[in-house]
């Protein structure tokens, strides 16, 4: 918060809340990201058609759909196994992913598909591989996972714009006419705040508890028992404590 104009019988203050500006831009942003990979470049369902030419040649088709419907189709020639690749996380949460092998390259299935799952599949391929059928159809799907992970995107992203479109705060004290405003700016609308001076009991510096650090924010306290903080959003004691004092210098509290 900082003292923007002071005369013999006006003060105001003007706060910009940056930091909820920035972090939520930057949430907003790589959630944005993420959804879009997700929507586009994460398949929501696999579908691998086989047909046995010979007793030694496979020929398949390997299709990838996402989450919007596009489809992707790669050929995919002479399979010689599939297996289960277990990947480990940061948490200890272990991920299960069907690998086919063949002898140009590896093809790897949906990568959120549980154990058994996977297992049925894996199972289904190598009979197929290692017998005389002729045909062979093999499906995944997480279209759910996709979904439901999308409208979770979707929610932090809404939380975030709310921070990022916090609004300015100007608060003015006016000695010629005895009274204060408070007008808050954003673009979700603004608002204007307006009072008596002689209305006014006090004035408070609120704190907030953090992880790391407290932090504050300056309040009004009317005499009708309403709190009013002149800045919503909690910021450096520094310039709370500062702004405070000179309102009071001001006012002659």
């Amino acid at each position: 918060m900082k003292i923007v104009e002071e005369t013999r019988t006006r003060l105001q203050l003007k706060h910009r809340p940056l930091g909820y500006w920035f972090s939520g831009w930057c949430i907003f942003t790589v959630c944005l990201s993420f959804l879009i990979y997700c929507l586009f470049f994460e398949p929501a369902s696999v579908r691998i058609t086989c047909d046995r030419i010979s007793p030694n040649q496979i020929n398949c088709e390997f299709k990838r759909f996402n989450l919007l419907g596009s489809m992707e189709k790669l050929k995919m020639f002479d399979p010689e196994e599939a297996y289960i690749l277990t990947k480990t996380g940061s948490k200890g949460r272990k991920s299960y992913q069907v690998i086919i092998v063949t002898p140009f390259r590896d093809f790897a299935l949906l990568s959120n598909i549980s154990y058994q799952e996977n297992e049925e599949v894996v199972l289904k391929i190598n009979n197929f591989i290692n017998s005389r059928q002729t045909s062979l159809l093999v499906q995944q799907n997480q279209r759910n996972y996709l979904f439901f992970l999308s409208l979770f995107i979707l929610i932090i992203m809404a939380i975030a714009a709310y921070f990022a479109t916090s609004p300015v705060t100007t608060c003015t004290f006016y000695k010629s006419i005895d009274k204060v405003f408070i007008e808050r700016k954003s673009l979700r609308g603004n608002q204007i705040i307006e009072h008596p001076l002689e209305n006014i009991l006090r004035f408070d510096i609120q704190e907030k508890q953090y992880k790391y650090s407290k932090l504050y924010r300056a309040v009004i306290m009317m005499k009708s028992g309403e709190e009013i903080p002149i800045n919503p959003q909690y910021t450096d004691e520094k310039s709370i404590r500062y702004a405070v004092y000179r309102i009071h210098s001001f006012l002659k509290f």
